[in-house]
């Protein structure tokens, strides 16, 4: 059976400092990453907001469309019911 030769201090340290670079290196880029998922979901968030404002006052719009249009019908009705009396007088 052979002895395993030493490892030297220095190996050690280089193995080791090169370990070190690679997980700052996985860190900087897990980082950037963060923020960058960061700025994209607050962006998606303030666009989902801006188009629910947007939603909302089509809603009013179109509420205030419909209530318009339901007065114009109410008119027409009556301007039938009131040709319909003056045809039968």
């Amino acid at each position: 059976m052979t002895t395993p030769k030493p490892i030297h201090s220095d190996t050690i340290a280089a193995g080791l400092q090169r370990q070190l670079d690679e997980l700052r290196e996985i860190i900087h880029r897990g980082g950037d990453g963060s923020a960058q998922q960061s700025r994209q979901s607050k962006q998606e968030n303030d666009s989902i907001q801006k188009l629910q404002a947007e939603i909302e006052k089509q809603r009013v719009r179109i509420v205030h469309l419909l209530r318009a249009l339901d007065s114009k019908d109410r008119v027409i009705d009556q301007l039938r019911t009131d040709t319909n009396q003056v045809v039968k007088d």
